[in-house]
């Protein structure tokens, strides 16, 4: 039969594997787009051109950026849960019980920092007190590590892994941990900015993200 050498490419198998591969991709993408765009929207030149644009409702700036925030995270978790992926390996009671642990370690040290400065991360205090001052946050758990909403995010985010390890799972995770300590080092050059020598002196004696032993 001719061609019949081609044949073993349009089979239902390549056909899956194929299509596999393309929503694992597309999820990629999904994560890359969700995170590029934070940072842009986050970005001070950004903000300059929306703050020349808007006017005197520059002040809601903060507030819509957390709401698209919300959004587009509920937008990347639909295609996120979407995507049907394969297990990488077996799950035991070990790796369920490690991942449980860290899974409720993260959420506990996230939900302490976004309760610590909801009203900051929202928006909601520029609207209620019309200011766009900021305090440099050393006390708490910031006398543990000066990102500790990243290090909860980190610590929660790979202790689902452990739970699900799925290739979905395993892509997100990589591409937030990527981009969060890519984007750190941008965060840190401006709050040193902002804060000058104070925040010097606190990321001395401050580690970033793992606290110190002893």
């Amino acid at each position: 039969m001719p061609f019949s050498f081609l044949t073993p490419l349009f089979s239902p198998k390549i056909y899956f594997y194929i299509l596999v591969i393309t929503t694992h991709i597309i999820l990629a993408l999904g994560w890359i787009i969700f995170c590029l765009l934070h940072s842009i929207f986050a970005s001070l030149w950004f903000k300059k051109i929306a703050e020349r644009w808007m006017g005197t409702r520059y002040k809601f700036y903060r507030f819509y950026y957390t709401v698209f925030g919300f959004l587009s995270f509920g937008g990347i978790m639909v295609l996120q849960f979407m995507v049907s992926s394969a297990r990488i390996f077996a799950t035991s009671t070990l790796s369920n019980v490690a991942g449980g642990v860290l899974i409720l370690s993260g959420l506990t040290i996230m939900g302490i920092c976004i309760r610590k400065y909801f009203m900051r991360l929202t928006g909601l205090k520029t609207l209620i007190e019309n200011k766009t001052d900021q305090q440099l946050m050393i006390t708490g758990i910031h006398k543990l590590v000066r990102h500790p909403l990243y290090s909860g995010t980190f610590i929660f985010i790979w202790g689902l892994f452990l739970v699900l390890p799925n290739w979905s799972i395993l892509v997100a995770d990589i591409i937030i941990t990527v981009y969060t300590l890519v984007a750190l080092r941008f965060e840190e050059q401006k709050l040193e900015k902002d804060f000058g020598e104070a925040y010097r002196i606190y990321k001395r004696k401050v580690p970033m993200l793992i606290p110190k032993a002893g």
